[in-house]
């Protein structure tokens, strides 16, 4: 039996255990996925004993996605062009990187939803690096807004594809403030514990909120509500860029509808 991990910080509430047991179970493979909460300080420690033993390896969450880059020994196109990821593979004692929530992205938004969308991108961590890269390939005009003007500011200064950047904006306040913005992608962790990052401001066309939960959001429930809003759940996201990752680490082709029957609720 090999084991895949999880390291995050908070991940009990991740439904990726369930996920990838239930399609290592449907192939007849005995692995073993479980979440491990890692703080920071010991996130080094965790990512190299990976090089021993026989772990497959890793899924990397929250805060670590960035972070995690400089510990592994080749990366992917899309981590050297995010500068995060979010799976970790072992060959040998080697450790590759990759990113499959950029993929996981594009899965979950389908190739026409966001065709010549404006789209305001909540968030300048590891999963919204995944995301503003996907949408600048999809040659969307991507601004970005986060509470933290430090890292929000680091993300559009290294962030970059064929002479395209994302643009820095404020934080969002009133009700109009999302006029001539044509789709919200919330990629910040609000929405894990209730919380709405655009509470009474009115939606756009197009909602996409990554953050995966047991139930809807509120953001997800209020963009349900509303009339003529295409809304994509942080479940569509969850399910592809994992297939991928159950990909990278096995090799074998993930049983996706076995993965999607495993979360709480239908996507």
């Amino acid at each position: 039996m090999s084991d895949v991990y999880l390291f995050g910080s908070p991940v009990a509430h991740s439904l990726s255990p369930a996920m990838h047991n239930a399609a290592f179970k449907a192939l007849g493979m005995p692995h073993r996925y479980s979440a491990l909460e890692v703080e920071p300080d010991r996130l080094v420690n965790v990512v190299t004993t990976l090089r021993h033993g026989d772990a497959l390896g890793a899924n990397v969450t929250i805060p670590h996605k960035e972070a995690a880059v400089r510990l592994v020994d080749e990366a992917s196109d899309e981590v050297r062009a995010t500068g995060a990821l979010n799976t970790i593979v072992r060959r040998g004692s080697r450790l590759a990187g990759a990113n499959t929530d950029v993929a996981g992205f594009d899965a979950a938004v389908g190739p026409d939803r966001l065709s010549g969308a404006v789209v305001l991108l909540l968030g300048a961590g590891g999963a919204a690096r995944a995301c503003a890269y996907a949408l600048l390939r999809r040659r969307n005009e991507v601004l970005v807004a986060n509470r933290s003007s430090e890292r929000l500011e680091e993300l559009v200064r290294t962030l970059e594809l064929a002479g395209r950047r994302p643009r820095a904006v404020p934080w969002p306040k009133g009700r109009t403030a999302l006029s001539g913005v044509d789709a919200v992608v919330n990629a910040t962790p609000l929405g894990l514990h209730g919380e709405d990052p655009l509470e009474g401001i009115d939606l756009p066309r197009v909602v996409v909120d990554i953050v995966p939960t047991s139930e809807m959001t509120p953001l997800v429930k209020r963009a349900r509500a509303a009339e003529n809003v295409a809304v994509v759940d942080g479940l569509a996201m969850l399910l592809h860029q994992a297939a991928r990752s159950f990909e990278l680490w096995t090799g074998a082709a993930a049983p996706l509808e076995v993965m999607r029957a495993a979360l709480p609720r239908s996507v």
